[in-house]
Order: structure tokens, then sequence, then C-alpha cells
């Protein structure tokens, strides 16, 4: 009698695993958004957001570039504001940052430290002595009072001068006081910024810096060497 042997062959399929995968480049982690919008949490965040903003027509006159926009993001985040408050509040002007007066007193009722805030008018309308006291008190006990006069502008050769000192005068005065007091009396909340009010009536600054000894294009290209755009 002959036995036949029956024999099982098995076969094993063989799948080799790829040693690194690679990430396409337009491939992004994504930003938060919250209740009160974007969350950036890393420099690459915020040159996205810089771009978008460019982008969307958005960004102030004189941020029309990411670079601008991001730096405008950087300080409004030292200070407490929101990405899109400190666009909206802040400004560079003769290459000096700066923030607008209704901002930087925004700023010091939210930070607590404000006891009382006044602002009067004083003087005789239409003559020197005419102008704005205005007057802080912080709750540590520390206070200051600042008052700026037609007289005071007219010393400054601000008065009559074309622009917001012709079309808002009292306006003018009462910033211009404003801003001494709350950066003498807030210097902490406000990182020593001066108001835009203020800033732009300096005269402009000439950079004597040769040309060939002048930065260009080293935050873009480094961050863009990264894969953030």
């Amino acid at each position: 009698m002959n036995t036949e042997n029956n024999a099982t062959v098995t076969s094993t399929a063989v799948v080799e695993t790829p040693k690194s995968v690679t990430t396409p480049a337009q491939i992004k982690s994504p930003i938060n958004f919250g209740a009160q919008g974007v969350k950036l949490a890393s420099l690459e965040d915020a040159f996205r957001f810089a771009n978008a903003i460019v982008a969307s027509g958005f960004a102030p006159r004189g941020m029309e570039k990411p670079e601008a926009v991001l730096a405008a993001i950087q300080l409004g985040a030292e200070l407490g504001l929101t990405p899109m408050a400190a666009l909206q509040n802040t400004a560079v002007i003769n290459g000096r940052p700066a923030i607008y007066g209704d901002a930087a007193l925004a700023l010091v009722r939210a930070s607590g430290l404000l006891e009382s805030f006044a602002e009067e008018e004083v003087g005789e309308a239409g003559k020197d002595s005419f102008g704005v006291r205005v007057s802080a008190v912080r709750r540590d006990g520390s206070k200051g009072s600042e008052t700026f006069t037609i007289g005071d502008a007219k010393a400054a050769k601000l008065w009559g001068k074309s622009g917001p000192w012709t079309d808002y005068p009292r306006r003018m005065l009462k910033f211009r006081a404003r801003g001494f007091v709350l950066r003498d009396v807030f210097g902490d909340v406000l990182k020593g910024l001066r108001t835009v009010e203020e800033v732009r009536d300096f005269p402009e600054e000439r950079n004597v810096t040769p040309l060939s000894e002048k930065v260009s294009g080293g935050l873009t290209m480094s961050i863009t060497q990264g894969g953030a755009t």
C-alpha cells in the first residue's frame, strides 16, 4: 500500500516600510481659532497671519509688507493687544513706533491700576492760556497732572500747523497732555511708548547709514526657508 504525503506550502508577502515620510511643503499645521479669533502660537503662525492681512488689504497704510505687520503684532502682544487691535492702534512714524492716544488710555483702564482720571479745559477760549489739563492717579497713590495750552503749542511751533492741529485743535491739546501724563504715571503699562499724536509732530529723521551696510531681506528669507509661507 502506497502512502502519499501532501506538503502544504505557505507564501509570505514582505512589505517594506519606507524609512522616512516626506510631508508636502504645502501642508501646514492648522492655526487654532477661538472666541477672540486666531491664536498665534509661533513665529511661523504670526508670519502666515501677517501675509494674510497684507493679501486681504486690511493692512494699515505704512504696513503694506508682512514684516511690518508682524512687527506691529509683536508690539501689540507686548502691550496686551490682540493682533487686529495692534494693527489698528499702533503706527510707525519716521521709524518710531507709537500708539494712538485713545488706545493708550484704554490699556491703562484695562490694567486695573487706574484709580481716577480727569480731563478738563482751562484758561480763556481763544487765548494762549486756553488748554487742557489731564490728571491721573494710580491705585498705589502715585499721580500726575499735565496741562498743554495754545501757548505751549505755539512755542513748539504746532499751533496752526496744517493737519490735525488746524482741523481738531482742542483734541490735539488734549492728546498731548494725555500722552504726557499716561507715559509718566503708567510707563510700565505703555512700555515707554509715546502717542501717535505726539510722534507725528517730530521732525523727520534721516538715515545716514551707508546703503551697503543696511540689512535687507533677512527676516523674510529665514522664515520662508523654514517653510512658513
